[in-house]
C-alpha cells in the first residue's frame, strides 16, 4: 500500500484549541482543569480508558471550548514527555472512515460502501464494509498507551472488547471476514501487543481471531494540535512474558 495514500489520511481537530492544566478526574469521562487566568473548569473526557501514565495532575491539555450544561468543552490532547497524545476514543472511527473515501487501506480496494455501527446479534460492530464477494466486518480500537516503543491495549479489562473479538472469530470460522484494527494516537510506537497483563481474556480471544483467519492490524499516527495524520503500519506482536524490571514509582494519576 501506497505510503502516500496513508499519509493522505488525516482528521482534523476542531479548533480553536485552548490550553489547560489537568487537575483531577471525578469519573470516567470528567476532567477538572484550569484555563489560564486560573479559572477551573469540567471537561468532557471522550475516553473511559484509564490513561494513568497521560491524566497526571499538572499535565498540560488542550481542549475544544463548549456551553454545555455540564461542561465547559472537551479535552482531546495531553502532552506527555514533550509529545501531543491524543485521548479521543472517537478518532480511530473517523480516521478509518476517511482511508474508506480515500481507498488508502489494503483492504477497502473492492469496498462499495459502508455502515457504522452494524448490527449484529446481540452486539454492535463498528464497520460493516460491503464488498462484492460479500461483507467484512470491522472493530476499531483507540490506542495511546506505549512503553518504552510498545504500545499496549487495552489498559484495563474490557468485557464489551473480549465479547466483540469472540464474535468476530466465531463469524470468521463461519467463512465471514472479520478484522480489528487500531490506531495509536502517537508517533513513538514501532509495535503493538494485546497486553495480557491488562486483561488475559481480550489477549487469548485476539490470537484465537488471528488462528481463525481474522484480519488485525495496526497503524501508528503522527498528532499534532492541528489534527491527526495516519503514519506507516506496525506489526501485531505478543508481549514476552517474564519478571518486570524494578522501576521508578510513577506520579499518582487522576483516578476518576
Amino acid at each position: 500500500m501506497s505510503q502516500d495514500l496513508l499519509a493522505s489520511v488525516f482528521v482534523p481537530f476542531p479548533s480553536p484549541l485552548e490550553e489547560v492544566v489537568l487537575l483531577r478526574r471525578p469519573n470516567r469521562f470528567l476532567i477538572l482543569a484550569r484555563r489560564e487566568g486560573g479559572e477551573e473548569v469540567p471537561l468532557h473526557l471522550p475516553n473511559s480508558g484509564r490513561m494513568e501514565e497521560l491524566l497526571l495532575p499538572g499535565a498540560r491539555g488542550l481542549a475544544f471550548p463548549t456551553h454545555h450544561p455540564k461542561t465547559k468543552g472537551t479535552l482531546l490532547l495531553v502532552e506527555h514527555k514533550g509529545r501531543w497524545v491524543s485521548v479521543d476514543a472517537r478518532m480511530p472511527n473517523r480516521l478509518l472512515e476517511e482511508g474508506l473515501r480515500r481507498r488508502a487501506w489494503p483492504f477497502a480496494q473492492d469496498v462499495t460502501s459502508w455502515k457504522r455501527e452494524a448490527a449484529l446479534s446481540s452486539a454492535r460492530i463498528d464497520f460493516r464494509l460491503d464488498r462484492a464477494q460479500g461483507p467484512l466486518f470491522v472493530e476499531t480500537k483507540s490506542c495511546n498507551r506505549v512503553e518504552g516503543s510498545l504500545a499496549l491495549f487495552p489498559d484495563a479489562p474490557t468485557q464489551r472488547g473480549t465479547r466483540h473479538l469472540v464474535l468476530l472469530r466465531e463469524l470468521r470460522e463461519k467463512g465471514i471476514p472479520t478484522g480489528v484494527i487500531w490506531f495509536v494516537q502517537r508517533d513513538d510506537a514501532r509495535a503493538l501487543s494485546p497486553d495480557h497483563k491488562a486483561d488475559p481474556s481480550f489477549a487469548r480471544a485476539f490470537w484465537e481471531g488471528v488462528a481463525a483467519g481474522m484480519m488485525a492490524l495496526a497503524y501508528g499516527c503522527q498528532v499534532t494540535p492541528e489534527g491527526i495524520r495516519v503514519l506507516d503500519s506496525i506489526p501485531i506482536v505478543e508481549r514476552k512474558r517474564g519478571r518486570e524490571g524494578d522501576a521508578p514509582r510513577p506520579p499518582k494519576p487522576l483516578r476518576p
